[in-house]
């Protein structure tokens, strides 16, 4: 299994725990929110001064969540970031950006995670 792979099964077998469903792609406007979706990622292959090449990853995941309980997202957001950061002492930082947005056929929050790792 490739090491960017082994990343993502590790935070997904970490964010099983919170009974969310977790997609690989946007799922149509037919599935219910809330849900979970591991995307796209970045990789960086740079040389380091000290150890040669280092890989680091920005991984990408998506939480769409009901408009309508700011609270309880809030809490899915601290429960998210703390599940993720703890899946493994490769990420370095994990941050959260929430907009609203239509993107599933109807207005709701989607917290957008970025998530720094050495692969």
């Amino acid at each position: 299994m490739s090491p960017m792979m082994s990343l993502i099964a590790t935070i997904r077998d970490n964010l099983n725990v919170t009974g969310i469903p977790i997609k690989s792609r946007l799922p149509d406007e037919t599935v219910p929110e809330p849900f979970i979706v591991i995307g796209t990622h970045f990789e960086d292959d740079s040389q380091s001064g000290k150890i040669g090449k280092v890989t680091t990853t920005e991984l990408q995941i998506d939480l769409f969540y009901a408009i309508d309980n700011r609270a309880e997202l809030e809490d899915a957001i601290y429960e998210i970031k703390r599940l993720i950061y703890n899946s493994t002492q490769q990420i370095t930082r994990v941050t959260s950006n929430t907009i609203t947005d239509n993107s599933v056929g109807r207005d709701v929050f989607h917290v957008i995670f970025l998530v720094s790792a050495y692969l």
